[in-house]
């Protein structure tokens, strides 16, 4: 099995653990559709709700007969499980390959527990190889990116739009040696709907995918 297919399986079992009933969160890429579709289904008769943080996450849902809840700030979810661009040795994370960052954080700052599921490549020393995404109201784009030029030279426009009808750019060769530093300064950007670094609401525990098995690591 593959290396994102094991970090799957990680999440499945211990998932398996609780009891239930339990309301889940689900993230968007890769990673996480193996879990979705490889593993959710056995979940079923466990589940009390599920919440997506996208608009392809959804839709993989609902082809599998799910019922997806609508966000709100009052919503309950006790896990959320996404998968990452990056995880630094502090679980920090680069998410938003996928433009999904923004709904992918606000699901993961309700969650009563977040699990991150990656494979090997993942794993840096140092967040930033990754270009980092960040998510900008479409009306205040000028304003912010004269900010962001501070932080990187070369900055580049995605062609769609996020799912919430904003610009999504991405920052080229960004060390990130402080990540909760940055990402608070970032978002205190006007214009700046959200940052890719996830160093506020980070992930309780990684499960990294190897060729035969996964890794559990907890913070």
């Amino acid at each position: 099995m593959s290396q994102k297919y094991n970090a799957a399986l990680g999440a499945y079992e211990l998932i398996s653990k609780n009891n239930g009933p339990i309301v889940l969160g689900i993230g968007t890429g890769s990673t996480t559709d193996f879990f979705t579709k490889e593993f959710l289904p056995k979940l079923r008769e466990k589940l009390n709700g599920i919440y997506s943080s996208s608009d392809k996450t959804t839709n993989l849902l609902k082809n599998l007969g799910f019922r997806v809840h609508d966000y709100s700030p009052e919503a309950v979810i006790d896990i959320y499980v996404d998968g990452a661009d990056e995880v630094d040795k502090n679980f920090n994370l680069i998410k938003g390959g996928g433009g999904a960052h923004t709904n992918e954080k606000r699901l993961a700052k309700i969650a009563d527990h977040f699990i991150c599921i990656v494979d090997e490549s993942k794993i840096v020393q140092t967040l930033g190889n990754f270009p980092l995404p960040i998510e900008i109201d479409v009306h205040q784009s000028d304003q912010a990116l004269s900010e962001l030029k501070k932080y990187a030279k070369n900055i580049t426009k995605r062609e769609s739009l996020s799912d919430n009808k904003n610009f999504l750019y991405d920052l080229h060769k960004l060390k990130i040696l402080e990540p909760l530093k940055i990402e608070n300064q970032i978002l205190m950007i006007n214009g700046v709907v959200d940052v890719g670094i996830f160093a506020i609401d980070k992930p309780q525990t990684v499960i990294i995918g190897g060729d035969s098995s996964y890794k559990l690591m907890e913070s």
